[in-house]
Parts: C-alpha cells; sequence; structure tokens
C-alpha cells in the first residue's frame, strides 16, 4: 500500500536558516597553507534547519505553515522566496530587524566537502506573543530546534494533537509536553547526564528522561546503527539502519522528524512511522549535501525492498 500524506496539516516551529553550496574543483595545493585551492562552477542555496523540515514536508505532500523568525537581509528573503515556491505557507514567519538570518556556506572540491563558512546570532524571540496562531489547525506540530533561539522562550502548548520534538537543548524540560522526541546519541548523552557506550546505556537515558519529562517515545538516532524505540510502556524496538555506500548525512535529521511526523500523524503506529523513517533517511544520505526526499522515493524504496 502506496503511503500517502497530502491530506496532513502541519506546523513547523523552530530555527529556520539556509545553506549556501559552492561546488567546485581542484587541481592544486594553496602555496600559503595545506589547502585546495577551489575554483567555484556552480552556486546554490537550499533552506536548512528547520526550512530544510519544511521542504522534506512539502515533498512528501503535506501542507506546511512555518512559524519562526528570519533576519532583514537577502538570505531570509531568499528563504522565504525558496519557501513560497514551493507551495509552503511562510505567513508566520517573522523578520527581525538588524539581525542576520542564520547562514551556512559549504564549500565543495570534486565533490568533497572541504570548508564550512557559518554565520549566526541567537535570535531573542518569543513565538507566543508575537504571532498568535490557532494550533488546533493542524494535525501535528514540529518542533525543529537548532539551538539559534526562536524555541528558548517558547512554551509547548496542552493540545491533543501530537507534538514532535528534534532536540538541541541540552535539558529536554523545555519539551516536557511533547509526545515523541529524536535525539542522537550526544545529544541523549548531555540530556541525561548518562555516557552512552551501548544500547542498554540508550535505554536507561531514554528511560530516565521519559519519567522525568513524561514523553510518550524516545526515537534515539544511532547513525549508521540505525535507532532505538524506548516507550513509556517498557517497549523496547531496534530497527537496523539501511546500507548506503558513502553516505552524506547532511540533514538526514530534518528528514526523520519530518517522514516520522507524517507517518504517526497517520498510523499512531510508533514503529511502523520509525521504519518509514529510516528508509527515507537511507534516500537523504544517498544524495550530497542537504537535501529533501519525496513520497515517490519512499514509496519505490518500499517496494523494492519488500
Amino acid at each position: 500500500m502506496s503511503l500517502d500524506f497530502s491530506d496532513i496539516k502541519v506546523l513547523l516551529i523552530g530555527d529556520f536558516m539556509i545553506d549556501h553550496y559552492i561546488m567546485g574543483t581542484s587541481n592544486r595545493m594553496s602555496p600559503e597553507a595545506h589547502v585546495p585551492v577551489v575554483v567555484p562552477q556552480e552556486e546554490y542555496s537550499i533552506p536548512g534547519g528547520a526550512g530544510n523540515v519544511a521542504m522534506n514536508l512539502s515533498s512528501m505532500g503535506a501542507h506546511v505553515t512555518c512559524l519562526g523568525a528570519l533576519g532583514d537581509d537577502i538570505w531570509g528573503e531568499k528563504l522565504i522566496s525558496i519557501l513560497n515556491n514551493q507551495g509552503i505557507d511562510t505567513s508566520h514567519l517573522g523578520v527581525i530587524e538588524n539581525h542576520n538570518t542564520t547562514l551556512k556556506q559549504r564549500i565543495y572540491s570534486d565533490g568533497v566537502q572541504v570548508a564550512r563558512l557559518d554565520k549566526e546570532k541567537i535570535i531573542d524571540w518569543n513565538p507566543n506573543l508575537t504571532i498568535k496562531i490557532n494550533y488546533n489547525d493542524y494535525d501535528v506540530i514540529i518542533l525543529s530546534d537548532y539551538n539559534k533561539g526562536s524555541l528558548n522562550l517558547f512554551r509547548i502548548p496542552d493540545i491533543s494533537i501530537p507534538i514532535i520534538v528534534d532536540p538541541k537543548k541540552d535539558n529536554f524540560m523545555q519539551y516536557t509536553g511533547a509526545n515523541i522526541i529524536t535525539p542522537n546519541l550526544n545529544e541523549l548523552n548531555r540530556a541525561s547526564n548518562i555516557d552512552i557506550k551501548g544500547e542498554k546505556s540508550i535505554i536507561d537515558a531514554c528511560n530516565e528522561l521519559i519519567k522525568i519529562n513524561g514523553f510518550d517515545y524516545i526515537v534515539a538516532k544511532r547513525g549508521s546503527k540505525g535507532m532505538i524505540i524506548i516507550g513509556k510502556d517498557s517497549l523496547i524496538k531496534k530497527i537496523d539502519a539501511h546500507p548506503v555506500h558513502s553516505p552524506d548525512v547532511t540533514g538526514a535529521g530534518d528528514t526523520v522528524i519530518a517522514t516520522l511526523a507524517l507517518a504517526y500523524t497517520n498510523t499512531k503506529d510508533i514503529e511502523e512511522s520509525a521504519k518509514i523513517a529510516n528508509t527515507a533517511a537511507a534516500i537523504a544520505v544517498s544524495k550530497t549535501g542537504t537535501a529533501s526526499v519525496t513520497i515517490d522515493e519512499i514509496n519505490n524504496y518500499i517496494e523494492i525492498n519488500k
């Protein structure tokens, strides 16, 4: 049975940024330092952070509304333009005067990333006071936290629709009230103060955080080892990663949170939803740089690998 997310309305709240790629080639090293001399051949920009989550959601057919803040610069304008062209609702993206939109510039030489230049400033912004929105107009809420300030003052509403979080903060108490949270192992380590060395420590850390914060599930992302789902009712499920040759993990977590949220909204089955997200992640990391995954790609991958 083919997946179809076209009826799902998503409210995406988080840190919106832009990824700019400079793709070039090199045939010599610099005489000034041990770095390649890169001759640019192509440049392009892609939404990053929560913007990449939005692009993935849209590519999978969902209706997406963005809530966040950008700077009043050319990069913020470019980001809004790209999202609008994808049919994504940007009417709730606030523009902050005299602020820089978070920018990550990646330089590639012959297909290999050789440098990254970041420009960012933590945003002092409270979405609860700045923008009024009816949460019940949506089927699911995603919080895409890159710790750039957009969610620092946000308080999770007490509502009946699923709230799913991709965390960056060291303390998960701010996410109390969410249903599902998707940390990687470094984030899990910092939040739990448990040294993550194997499956038992992952399970112990997740159970502790569920006990403290009341999450329904934690989906712990283990990179090339897949995922582990821990639930408050003693649920433990391991999902192996699909093998990918020379993966590029840029933005893979954005694909995971987007797919997991849509699948869970449809099925309310956390194990099945995580398996679908795991499939989408395999497709994403097989591409270069920040990338979106389409619903057709997921359906075809599932069909081929039955």
